[in-house]
């Protein structure tokens, strides 16, 4: 009777493994085209890439003038761009910490929700609005002068600096205090009961947390600062304050010498490829860190001393003044009946079609590739090809290593003697947005997107649901609020742009950062402020839309599978 039993089980085992390797080749043959379809875009994103270094080096190494990277004019440019980006490196991770530090002693949820909110805010924010802030405050005419404050008035490089600190103090802030919240209670525990003073509490417990994550930071920060474009063209205020993006935009746009545009691109490629092997990577998701709950709330013991509280508070109020400031000042400055002539311009509605369109298909194209991309890596990963998805990946992050305006400044070179470039100057700027959204999008999504693949796979295999359908009725609504996310930051992303525009933008051509660019530059305040200001809410109305347009189709396919559901029954 034993051996009986004993042969069933062992029956029946070997059905189940033969049933599971009929279903692992099933889903092996099933998404062999899923796998060729990230293949084929990243063969097509390196082929690009490869033919753009071609023919900088090929156009670089024409003349005889090929020393023109190691010139004093260019070494000048970089020393005036490294110590730019020191400062603001500097200043970034000082200003971040600090307030991170000050945001976790005070364990308040609301104000650690509207601070951690109002960081996010200024992560999305397009550089030109900023821009546009930051001189609202700081500029001569700005807000602090208006105050009696002239003194504070600053110009150059230290209101590039402001600007670089408003854009990643907040990425710092939100690192810093996730890093935070995530060491184990007992540390706070034992330095409570040990009466650890606030020297002791940073020495043991928050140096030790920070050291981790300000190498990679830094090499981060200082990298996005070193390439800066729309920051310095718009606040530089002369060749002391200049990047080597700068420079090549006006290689190409004013003396039109490709030569040395072509050199300055591959010491631009060069110096990033530098930065970035050095530098560790960074493991963050930008949706987090969440504020901690009351119930979770963790005490400490420096919480309560005059000498924190007032530290604190200090730390939040420099928060204040840097990252939301600018943004009202926005609308103190404001003169209402002279922006809303803004709207009464031929030029404005141009620029504005031009930028919905170009933001629009630009966060559409993004997405669906990064899915089909992740989808991909995906299946590759279960066939056990990872050589391909190391290339995927390179193929993808490439484009960190060429800034936007060093790709317009190649593809410029690369077909300047093919077609007219600015005929076709719409499609090459919807290509410049798509390809340097793929890398932040892949990064946010692919979490997310490959445990719900893992998951559905065998499921949507016995029930006979694959492809589009499977996607859209089975995937997309469980990573609705990621699919938000990614679209909302690569609409913003596209609408805010002002790199490969300002190469091929002109009165007919022109986005709204184009258009308020040339407002900044001719002094028109009142008409520059309320377009930053049409642009900031137009960025926040797009995700809010994006969501309800997502939560829409997820109440469709709930009521269309209802309705399917019962007329089967009957």
């Amino acid at each position: 009777m034993v051996s009986r039993k004993y042969k069933i089980e062992e029956i029946g085992k070997k059905r189940a493994k033969t049933f599971y390797a009929a279903q692992s080749l099933s889903l092996l043959r099933h998404f062999q085209f899923a796998r060729a379809y990230g293949v084929f875009f990243g063969l097509f994103l390196s082929t690009l890439g490869c033919l753009i270094l071609t023919q900088m080096f090929r156009i670089a190494g024409d003349g005889s003038n090929l020393d023109t990277i190691f010139s004093s004019t260019t070494f000048n440019i970089i020393k005036s761009a490294g110590w730019q980006a020191f400062l603001s490196t500097f200043f970034s991770l000082f200003a971040g910490i600090v307030c991170a530090r000050a945001l976790h002693r005070r364990g308040n949820y609301w104000l650690n929700r509207i601070v951690l909110s109002t960081s996010f805010v200024a992560l999305v924010i397009p550089t030109t609005v900023a821009s546009l802030g930051i001189v609202a405050v700081w500029g001569r005419s700005g807000l602090l002068s208006s105050l009696g404050l002239s003194s504070v008035s600053l110009f150059g490089l230290w209101m590039v600096v402001l600007a670089h600190v408003f854009f990643n103090a907040p990425l710092v802030l939100r690192v810093a205090y996730s890093a935070l919240i995530t060491q184990p209670s007992y540390y706070w525990k034992i330095a409570s009961h040990n009466n650890l003073s606030e020297i002791e509490i940073f020495k043991f417990i928050e140096w030790p947390t920070f050291k981790k994550i300000i190498f990679p930071l830094a090499s981060l920060i200082f990298l996005l600062c070193f390439t800066s474009f729309s920051i310095v063209l718009m606040l530089g205020g002369g060749p002391d304050v200049t990047t080597l993006e700068v420079s090549i935009y006006h290689a190409v746009r004013f003396s039109f010498d490709m030569q040395l545009a072509a050199c300055l691109s591959i010491l631009q490629i060069l110096i990033c490829s530098g930065l970035i092997f050095i530098s560790r990577p960074l493991n963050f998701n930008i949706s987090s860190p969440s504020a901690n709950a009351e119930k979770n709330k963790i005490e400490r013991n420096d919480t309560n001393t005059i000498v924190s509280r007032l530290t604190d508070l200090f730390c939040l109020t420099i928060f204040f003044l840097l990252i939301v400031l600018p943004l009202i000042a926005l609308f103190f400055r404001l003169d209402l009946y002279s922006g809303l002539k803004l709207f009464e311009q031929e030029r404005f509605w141009r620029a504005f079609n031009l930028s919905t369109k170009l933001a629009f298909f630009s966060s559409i194209l993004s997405v669906s590739i990064s899915i089909i991309l992740i989808h991909s890596r995906f299946r590759l990963a279960q066939s056990g090809t990872h050589l391909w998805i190391q290339f995927i990946d390179f193929s993808v992050s490439f484009y960190l290593l060429m800034p936007a305006i060093v790709f317009a400044t190649g593809c410029f070179l690369l077909l300047r003697n093919t077609i007219n470039l600015f005929e076709f100057a719409f499609w090459l700027v919807l290509l410049a947005n798509i390809l340097f959204s793929l890398p932040f999008v892949v990064r946010i999504l692919s979490p997310s997107l490959e445990h719900k693949l893992s998951q559905h796979d065998k499921l949507s295999l016995q029930l006979g649901i694959t492809g589009a359908r499977k996607f859209f009725s089975l995937t997309m609504p469980t990573i609705n609020r990621e699919l938000q996310l990614v679209l909302g930051l690569s609409f913003a992303f596209s609408l805010g742009d002002l790199s490969v525009i300002t190469l091929f933008g002109n009165h007919e051509f022109e986005t709204l950062p184009y258009y308020l660019y040339q407002l900044f530059s001719r002094y028109g305040a009142s008409e520059a402020d309320m377009l930053g200001i049409f642009i900031l809410g137009y960025i926040f109305g797009a995700y809010l839309i994006f969501g309800v347009i997502l939560m829409y189709i997820e109440k469709l396919r709930i009521y269309s599978h209802t309705v399917f559901k019962d007329a089967s029954i009957k």
